[in-house]
């Protein structure tokens, strides 16, 4: 794979930096409301700081703030130029659907040709319909 070119991948949604350090933020900040709330409030002698409850609240914002980030970045992301090119599972489904169109339109004219020739044969060049008066 040395042949390949790579991009260097930088700014907001290239790197892994931002989203890290944003989920980290957001996972103090709940350590922090949990650990006081926990508590009871900071002039609260009486009862030690729950770091246990904090530590938890840090761990389900740190996690669950790096898994909308990087869903979000996904979201974003454009596909590469050959995932539409090729044959099998990329193939589009609009080329698809037309060209069934097209076969189903021609077999109609053939069934609906093969009956009127079918039509032309059956009757006879002189034959009267019923209720046809020749006066």
């Amino acid at each position: 794979m040395s042949d390949s070119p790579k991009k260097p991948r930088g700014g907001f949604k290239g790197g892994i930096k931002v989203p890290l350090v944003f989920s980290f933020v957001v996972g103090i900040i709940a350590f922090v409301v949990a650990t006081v709330v926990g508590t009871g409030g900071l002039n609260n002698p009486e009862h030690p700081l729950r770091l246990d409850i904090g530590l938890i609240a840090f761990g389900i914002g740190f996690a669950s703030t790096l898994v909308v980030v990087a869903l979000l970045q996904l979201t974003g992301r454009e596909n590469p130029d050959h995932l539409s090119e090729g044959s099998g599972i990329n193939r589009s489904s609009e080329e698809l659907h037309r060209a069934a169109v097209a076969r189903a339109r021609e077999r109609m004219r053939r069934e609906r040709e093969e009956a009127e020739a079918q039509g032309n044969t059956d009757e006879a060049p002189n034959s009267q319909h019923p209720g046809d008066d020749n006066r």
